[in-house]
């Protein structure tokens, strides 16, 4: 698990969606060494040629509780600079999964989250004023998550949701990487990102 390299270690869940590929690129790119899980065997594969020297592949289906615990005993204690949820940009067809499976993968890798810088970041787009209401259901369900996984995280990582409308969504995410990890984040909030750019 890249355990040797000197670079900050990241997970990015739900991988093989656009905004997936760009991340895992741009931090590969800066020295991270980073692990893509991805239930798509293609895609990770994809993902993985990206830059095979600093991006291993992990095919797993992160929208499952149990398969996440299962991760988490692998893991065990090896740090984690960054947790990046991308499961409501790679199933957005699926937000009780995703609601479930969030903060089992994060309390999975507690340990190496304490270890390591962590900081969980999940990414997500905002409902539009004209969405079903199921639509808006999910998004208040993700922003009433931050508080409650970071109440149980303690010291352990610093949670966080960042949203964006979906027209702007794969720029925005991307310029906020890009100055990772020299932003200072808060701790426990949803942050609202700015327009720009094409979408997911």
């Amino acid at each position: 698990m890249h355990q040797g390299s000197a670079g900050p270690t990241v997970l990015i869940a739900g991988a093989g969606c656009a905004t997936g590929l760009d991340l895992a690129a741009m931090l590969a790119a800066k020295g991270a060494s980073v692990i893509v899980l991805e239930r798509s065997d293609a895609r990770a594969l994809a993902l993985g040629r990206l830059d095979p020297a600093r991006i291993e592949t992990l095919t797993l289906d992160v929208f499952r509780p149990a398969a996440c615990r299962r991760l988490g005993a692998i893991w065990a204690e090896t740090p984690v600079d960054l947790l990046l949820h991308l499961q409501p940009l790679r199933e957005p067809a699926r937000p009780g999964a995703a609601v479930a499976a969030i903060p089992a993968l994060t309390r999975a890798l507690w340990p190496g989250l304490a270890r390591g810088a962590g900081e969980v970041v999940i990414l997500a787009c905002a409902s539009e004023a004209d969405a079903a209401p199921e639509t808006h259901a999910y998004d208040a369900a993700l922003r009433a998550l931050v508080p409650l996984m970071q109440a149980e995280a303690g010291g352990r990582a610093r949670v966080n949701l960042l949203r964006a409308r979906r027209a702007a969504a794969r720029a925005a995410f991307r310029d906020v990487v890009a100055g990772w990890p020299g932003v200072a984040a808060p701790v426990g909030s949803v942050l609202d990102l700015g327009a720009g750019g094409a979408g997911d």
